[in-house]
């Protein structure tokens, strides 16, 4: 155990993936076997380091057991279900041993290890649904596997195409039977559900106490379902964005979550879906004018078109989005058609941007001659980018700058002018619009300590910085970075304070910016459905 929680901390290793054998099951993730065991130690430890609730990981195979004997764990079955098994089980073999039978067992069985068995799995489960995993999981014979001895128990007890909310009151604990019973109810589970970090604290008394601290995602269509809530990545477990900064050439920071990118200036709100391991990462954007335009003009677009019509539409929409080379050229359609107007809402109406200046059909041309696939949309007001990142995109931006001037075969002074007014700067404007002095070194400046402590309400976000990421079979990652004002200094801060405190520091903010527009909705995917 010690080793696979170095690998998860320090390789990045998938926590979800690691398999166990075990004499009664083959085929178990770490937090499965850690259930089966009724060790909640080590299931919190691991739910600690992120790992997902009801993921079966790996199936059961055609065949029932391998050479050894040893018999693959139930179909479909997660954590929560092998902890209950085991408190069934443990509760009849101690039913047994009591009316004496299994012989010279009985000791053996009755005196410790089923006592101390169905203990641990009792308090597992109860952990692990106050914590939101899923009660409405069936059991599920493996293939071949309804005659196998191990699952004698589910034969006495008829435990067959029974959710756990269906046998809870066979565990015989009426702790663990009351909270089944509540935290099905989607209301009390939203209030009551338990924070990732071990605490056994409910995530309001613990790492989202504050009111602008989100815990839970939901999407329309399942705001009802209580099994398809995603919950907040752990706090306490290696932030994501290492994976995202290895794949972008970046340095990792080895960071857990919370000391990373929870209440950095790059705020990311990691959630998780317990049932495949995908790790959603959600931004709040306000609605720029510009935006709500391309809402005017799409719902214009659908008017008097059946439903079957619009889905059609929608479908075909969705295809050519996950082409990046459509991407980049309706962004740079937008640009040159919308010109100073289409960069002024790139720049989010920053008085301190230099994108004003700048020639739509350089900005256009500069974007078209980057790989599709790493292609972005420079903003230089760039609060939010973390160092690194700050870096590398300049670097990559000026490359292509120069590239574009070579391939328009733009020389002499005419060159050396498209040069001088497009290049990216790595140095941030104050953001005092009456000062708007650039910094001297990067991330020079510093940002309001009130925002910096509630980063989700400086939810104002640039259009330019959408990245997708795909990692394994089991992760995906989608990120837009938000941005709250830096200064350069305490005067400055103070003067814009008026301005700031009601757009960026006032309770609400975060309410009021959400309202008609999702994170994973760019610009450019608006004005192409």
């Amino acid at each position: 155990m010690k080793q696979i929680i170095h690998g998860v901390m320090k390789e990045g290793i998938n926590v979800d993936i690691v398999s166990f054998e075990d004499t009664t099951f083959s085929g178990m993730n770490c937090l499965q076997f850690a259930t089966l065991r009724g060790d909640v130690q080590m299931m919190e430890q691991l739910i600690k380091m992120g790992a997902a609730l009801d993921i079966e990981a790996l199936p059961p195979p055609s065949d029932l057991a391998n050479h050894t004997g040893v018999v693959m764990k139930p179909k479909g079955c997660t954590a929560l279900l092998l902890a209950v098994n085991g408190a069934i089980t443990s509760r009849n073999i101690m039913s047994i041993v009591a009316n004496g039978g299994m012989g010279g067992m009985g000791g053996m069985f009755g005196g410790n290890q089923a006592r101390e068995s169905y203990e641990g799995c009792v308090e597992c489960a109860i952990q692990l649904v106050r914590l939101g995993a899923d009660t409405s999981v069936t059991f599920q014979f493996p293939p071949g596997g309804k005659n196998h001895p191990i699952y004698q128990s589910w034969h006495v007890w008829k435990l067959e195409g029974k959710s756990i909310r269906d046998v809870a009151t066979l565990v015989g604990s009426d702790l663990f039977e009351k909270t089944v019973e509540e935290f099905s109810a989607m209301e009390h589970q939203l209030e009551n559900v338990n924070c990732r970090c071990g605490s056994r604290l409910p995530w309001k008394q613990c790492h989202a106490g504050k009111p602008t601290d989100p815990y839970y995602l939901t999407d329309k269509d399942d705001e009802k379902d209580v099994s398809k809530i995603k919950w907040r990545y752990s706090p306490m477990a290696p932030c994501h964005c290492n994976t995202s900064n290895s794949r972008l050439g970046l340095p990792e920071t080895k960071k857990i979550y919370f000391k990373c990118c929870w209440d950095e200036t790059a705020h990311r709100e990691y959630y998780q879906c317990d049932k495949t391991s995908e790790i959603r990462v959600m931004a709040r954007t306000a609605v720029t004018p510009m935006q709500r335009e391309a809402m005017q003009f799409m719902q214009e677009m659908l008017k008097g078109k059946s439903e079957d019509e619009i889905n059609a539409l929608m479908e075909s929409t969705q295809q050519m989005m996950k082409d990046p080379k459509f991407l980049i050229a309706n962004r740079c359609k937008i640009v040159r058609e919308g010109g100073a107007i289409a960069l002024k809402a790139i720049a989010s109406d920053n008085p301190c941007s230099k994108l004003y200046s700048w020639d739509p059909e350089v900005y256009a041309g500069v974007m078209e001659t980057m790989d599709a696939n790493l292609s972005f949309q420079w903003n230089d007001v760039h609060w939010a980018l973390p160092k690194a990142e700050l870096l590398k995109w300049t670097e990559e931006w000026n490359e292509a700058l120069e590239q574009y001037c070579d391939n328009t075969g733009l020389t002499g002074s005419e060159r050396e002018d498209v040069i001088k007014l497009h290049t990216a700067s790595p140095f941030a404007p104050c953001g005092n619009v009456k000062c708007c002095k650039l910094e001297t070194s990067v991330k020079q400046y510093s940002r309001c300590s009130k925002c910096y402590n509630i980063a989700v309400s400086c939810s104002q976000s640039s259009s330019s910085s959408s990245i997708h990421i795909y990692e394994s079979e089991l992760t995906y990652i989608h990120y837009e970075t938000t941005f709250c004002p830096q200064y350069c200094s305490s005067a400055c801060q103070k003067e814009d304070w008026k301005n700031h405190k009601q757009k960026w520091c006032k309770p609400g903010t975060r309410e009021r910016q959400t309202t008609g527009i999702s994170s994973g909705e760019s610009l450019t995917q608006m004005l192409t459905k």
